[in-house]
């Protein structure tokens, strides 16, 4: 087991997290200690000896009683297990029963250099023999300047992977000359080194607290509703060119793969992104704030209550975000009726909240939407206004949702829509944007006929058509244009028999050569 404590502990918190370690599933939304800690000790037993790994622990003055609830689960399971805590101090708390402190010494020379070359030389190898020597000279005087820190040799030897040429090695080399000894300082020459759209990712991420765990769709969702990179590429979807940009800023080492889907990022990066990103971005964590800077744009909250904090936040005229890093108390009508509604340009709106099964009609208030989360909340009903956010983009709900707004077809926007119901929407083919529609049902009623997949050209993925028998004929399905859905991985096509007569099955073959599919799919 694995879990990163960063700062500031959390028992709840962290207590799901060693759950989810070791169960290697989601741990269930519990707020209850006692039940976590149950949990985590029926798991711990069934698994016999353990290895847990508590890294980057910062253990601040007054948090004893907090870390004696922590390992509580962990101090009568079986002889043999062990726990290993890594940390910046050398100063550890009496739960823990510290039975050895090993202080990391710092690298040799040879190895700190070894380990530098991997990273800024991973790759095709360079077969001129001149040119490889010379960077090899130039890999060994940098490598001096990194002040031994192991996260900058990775990242800053990322930066220089796969660049034969020589100005960029002597670029890190003489630009900061005087600077480089601090791991920060080539951290920074590698940030300003990234694409200008790499950049804005990057800031974007200290919205979100460290030891976080990311997963890519989930943060590129959030990048596309802030619309930080530009759609220019007419080639590409909007989430490939975001799921691009990730993967570049893992290539330089700046995310790194952590358990499953998700990736983290290094507390020294989180730290630069932070620094870099003070006036737009703030995360509210703490109920003893009284004040957030008038110029912020972008806002996280991890606090029980966002009412509390209610004249702060109200006064935040230009705010475009607001991402619940946690459930919050608050019923999400007061929150709309007392906070949301005033914040007129909000672009992003990711909720988790588990008070009300209502989304406000005043949420059709927020023209400017382009994003909105409410996967974490129990939301099961949603305004008719909704379908007046002609900009929204994303839409992503949770699976009690059971019905749609009659006129969803007029978010004529709407690129992704999540959600685990499979209800039919009248006039789906307004949508031409959206990207994947997963089933569609023909039936003979105006807005659900064969022809609303006409125009929607954008779906990827896989797409079921069923009921076709409710295709009068050929020309009914040529008007579907099936062979332009070029993007499609695959395609189901569904008859469901009556008669089984000889004329029906004449109907059905007329019909599939109208459809024409589109015979080389995606890969």
């Amino acid at each position: 087991m694995w879990v990163s404590i960063s700062r500031k502990l959390d028992v709840r918190r962290h207590t799901r997290e060693i759950i989810e370690s070791a169960s290697q599933r989601e741990c269930p939304r519990i707020d209850n200690l006692d039940t976590l800690q149950r949990k985590l000790t029926d798991i711990l037993q069934g698994s016999g000896k353990f290895l847990l790994v508590l890294d980057d622990v910062w253990f601040e003055p007054g948090s004893e009683r907090e870390w004696d609830q922590l390992l509580a689960p962990l101090v009568s399971q079986q002889m043999g297990s062990k726990v290993l805590v890594t940390s910046r101090r050398d100063t550890f708390p009496p739960a823990l029963c510290c039975e050895e402190v090993c202080p990391l010494e710092k690298m040799e020379d040879a190895q700190f250099l070894a380990l530098f070359k991997h990273h800024a030389f991973f790759g095709p190898k360079i077969r001129n023999p001149q040119l490889c020597k010379k960077l090899e000279g130039f890999a060994e005087k940098i490598a001096k300047r990194l002040g031994q820190s192991p996260l900058a040799a990775k990242v800053m030897g990322s930066q220089l992977k796969g660049k034969t040429d020589i100005s960029s090695w002597k670029d890190a080399l003489t630009l900061m000359t005087d600077k480089l000894s601090e791991p920060m300082a080539a951290l920074l020459w590698s940030y300003k080194k990234l694409d200008p759209c790499l950049q804005r990712c990057f800031l974007y991420c200290s919205l979100f607290p460290k030891g976080y765990r990311y997963v890519i769709d989930d943060l590129v969702y959030l990048w596309m509703g802030e619309g930080l990179f530009d759609s220019c590429n007419q080639n590409k979807r909007v989430k490939d060119i975001g799921r691009d940009c990730f993967k570049e800023m893992v290539s330089v080492s700046f995310f790194q793969p952590y358990v499953g889907p998700y990736y983290v990022m290094h507390d020294l990066l989180h730290d630069l992104a932070e620094s870099h990103s003070k006036e737009d971005y703030f995360r509210l964590e703490d109920d003893k704030v009284t004040e957030i800077s008038s110029t912020v744009r972008h806002l996280s909250v991890r606090v029980d209550s966002m009412m509390q904090h209610k004249q702060s936040i109200c006064k935040l005229h230009h705010l475009r975000t607001i991402i619940c890093i946690e459930p919050i108390v608050d019923d999400v009508r007061d929150l709309f009726n007392q906070i949301i509604q005033n914040l007129k340009k909000l672009c992003v709106l990711c909720l988790s909240s588990y008070s009300s099964s209502k989304l406000p009609y005043s949420a059709g208030e927020l023209k400017h939407l382009r994003y909105l989360n409410l996967k974490e909340t129990l939301i099961s009903e949603l305004p008719r206004s909704l379908c007046t956010l002609y900009h929204l983009q994303l839409l992503l709900l949770n699976g009690k949702v059971k019905s749609f707004p009659e006129k969803l077809s007029n978010l004529v926007k709407l690129q992704h829509l999540e959600s685990s119901f499979k209800e039919a929407i009248p006039n789906i083919g307004k949508l031409t944007l959206l990207q994947q529609l997963g089933e569609f049902s023909v039936q003979k009623k105006k807005g659900y006929e064969l022809q609303q997949l006409r125009d929607m050209n954008e779906i990827h993925g896989s797409l079921r058509v069923t009921n076709l028998e409710n295709v009068a004929g050929k020309d009914q399905a040529l008007e579907s244009k099936l062979h332009k859905k070029s993007q499609l991985g695959s395609l189901e096509l569904v008859w469901s028999y009556e008669n089984n007569t000889n004329a029906e099955d004449s109907l059905h073959l007329e019909v599939l050569k109208g459809l024409m599919p589109v015979l080389v799919f995606q890969s």
